[in-house]
């Protein structure tokens, strides 16, 4: 409860951000409309301007489009003015529709961004629906403290979906944003209600599996391969494009560190898949019991 009250909190800076524009635009159409003299003076708005110039975006923008979308409102924001000022000078049905129509378009798509951002920052990965690198590390530290603690074992697990670029390039992006959330969603569908899942990349996704030992983490990753091939929209997406995935698992003992963790995760996922093609592999890599498994489309 006290998290949803805080979040609610940080939610309300969109309804200040909002006034601020709304009570602009009111006095620009009463200079526009009457005497300039019987209006009232006021600035053009700057808190969300501000906020947008200072946003860091370093560990939410997976996919670099957040930092798209604040540099179109910032352009926006500037048009708005230079339509706000063509309005008070010559008020005519065509400037006045101008600009009204684009002012409501940008407190949409202001409102929007911030409560987009707001999510992001506390740790939800909207475009997918998983959480995000914000609470990763900290979710994981969790388990690994929990281990220590009480020695209940969690597995980590690594998932790529291959040759993202390459799809991306030759599907388009609309097709490729459209497998990263297939993908999420089933793996969504393998983990349990109290596992945890997180998009890190454009093209990885980490699995917190909770009080599970190495084959209760391999079965997981079963369950995913399962789920991938049975996957109709995966399969209407896979048509002539050789989508493959690829996964490791690793369980952790109290001594590891996060950060060693998860380095060593994607050393395996880059180094120790050879064969491409290879629907189901274990492969022993370490004494962190660290397998590998290799689920891809067979070639034709």
């Amino acid at each position: 409860m006290a998290i949803q009250k805080t979040l609610n909190n940080q939610l309300m800076i969109i309804q200040e951000f909002t006034d601020e524009y709304q009570f602009w635009c009111q006095n620009v159409l009463a200079k526009s409309f009457f005497l300039k003299e019987q209006a009232e003076s006021t600035a053009s708005p700057r808190k969300f301007v501000e906020w947008l110039q200072d946003l860091s975006l370093k560990a939410i923008d997976i996919d670099e489009r957040y930092d798209t979308r604040r540099r179109q409102l910032l352009e926006a924001h500037h048009g708005l003015l230079t339509l706000s000022s063509t309005c008070e000078k010559d008020i005519t049905k065509e400037n006045f529709s101008r600009f009204y129509n684009n002012f409501r378009a940008y407190i949409i798509e202001l409102q929007n961004f911030t409560q987009t951002i707001v999510l992001e920052e506390w740790g939800f990965d909207v475009f997918s629906g998983l959480k995000n690198n914000v609470v990763m590390k900290s979710g994981l530290q969790i388990e690994l403290d929990r281990l220590s603690r009480e020695g209940y074992p969690f597995c980590v697990g690594l998932a790529r979906i291959d040759n993202f670029a390459k799809f991306e390039k030759t599907a388009g992006q609309e097709k490729a944003d459209e497998l990263v959330k297939t993908v999420a969603e089933l793996i969504q569908k393998t983990l349990r209600t109290y596992d945890e899942a997180y998009r890190v990349s454009r093209n990885h996704f980490i699995m917190c599996i909770k009080q599970s030992d190495i084959s209760k983490g391999q079965r997981a990753l079963e369950r995913l391969r399962e789920l991938l091939e049975k996957s109709e929209a995966l399969a209407a997406l896979n048509d002539r494009n050789n989508i493959s995935m690829s996964c490791c698992v690793a369980s952790p003992i109290p001594a590891d560190k996060i950060e060693d963790l998860i380095d060593n995760l994607y050393v395996d996922l880059d180094t120790q898949i050879k064969e491409q093609g290879t629907v189901l592999t274990y492969q022993e890599l370490s004494p962190l019991q660290r397998y590998i498994l290799s689920d891809s489309e067979k070639n034709a």
